[in-house]
Order: C-alpha cells, then sequence, then structure tokens
C-alpha cells in the first residue's frame, strides 16, 4: 500500500475527530483566552474590593483617627497632671 492510499483510507477518521474538537471547544482561541483572562481578573478584583473594603479602612480615616486620639490622649495627660498638681498642692496646705 502507498503513502497516499493510507491517507485517503484514514482521512475521514481524521476529519471526525477534527470536527469533534472544532464542535466541543477542546482548543481554545488566543482571543477567547484573553477574554476569559480578563473576565477573571475582574472578577478577583471586584471580590478583593468588598474584601478590603469590609475589613479595612482608607488610610486618610485612620490618620484622622489616629490624630483625634493623640488629641485626646493629651488632653487626658494635662488633666492628670492639674490633677496632680492640685492634690500637691491641697497636702502641701494642709
Amino acid at each position: 500500500m502507498e503513502t497516499t492510499d493510507k491517507i485517503i483510507e484514514f482521512a475521514p477518521y481524521v476529519i471526525v475527530v477534527l470536527m469533534f474538537f472544532w464542535q466541543n471547544n477542546v482548543f481554545v482561541r488566543p482571543a477567547d483566552l484573553e477574554k476569559k483572562h480578563r473576565e477573571i481578573l475582574k472578577d478577583a478584583r471586584a471580590i478583593i474590593d468588598a474584601e478590603i473594603k469590609g475589613k479595612y479602612v482608607e488610610i486618610n480615616a485612620y490618620k484622622e483617627f489616629q490624630n483625634h486620639i493623640y488629641s485626646k490622649l493629651d488632653e487626658l495627660n494635662a488633666g492628670i497632671n492639674e490633677l496632680k498638681s492640685a492634690l500637691m498642692n491641697r497636702r502641701k496646705n494642709d
């Protein structure tokens, strides 16, 4: 049997297998792959953003809160120092 006879004999099988692959999208085209990749990245970004917003605050809000706490601590320290001074003066006067 010659090579061309073998090709002619197996050609229908090869065509059927190729058609099966084509119909069932066994092989992915680069454009389809890129599109799916972008969808996955978009979904992942949305999930990450939702997680971050639920657990963390923005840096500006944190800095403002931190400054507020520091100012309240300074006021508290000043009040404690005034109280100490008043108690020491009271002891000296007694």
